[in-house]
């Protein structure tokens, strides 16, 4: 069975409230993680997620949602690669005073 994206959502709670949607009307939707950073986030809903639907039912899910056709949105990788970096960056910096409290270092 092929799924089609129908609704694209920058957090899980919003996605979930999608897929809530589709289901009161009888559909089938399914949650995914659309998110390069499913490592680096761990179990936080943070990322992006996207609304999946089998594709026979995608022209009605799009209408309750009311979704247009169009692309997915731009994703912006330069801004991602930013937030990764700055991610890594505050664990090392971060690293020697939680190691100095966990060791009783002075």
């Amino acid at each position: 069975m092929n799924e089609v994206a129908v609704h694209f959502a920058a957090s899980q709670v919003d996605a979930e409230v999608a897929a809530s949607a589709l289901r009161a009307e009888h559909l089938r939707p399914r949650v995914a993680r659309d998110d390069a950073m499913l490592g680096v986030a761990g179990g936080l809903s943070v990322g992006r997620f996207v609304v999946l639907v089998p594709e026979d039912e995608a022209t009605r899910a799009r209408a309750v949602l009311h979704e247009s056709a169009g692309e997915e949105p731009h994703d912006n990788p330069v801004v991602r690669l930013i937030v990764i970096v700055a991610l890594m960056t505050g664990l090392l910096l971060a690293t020697p005073f939680v190691a100095r409290d966990c060791f009783g270092a002075s």
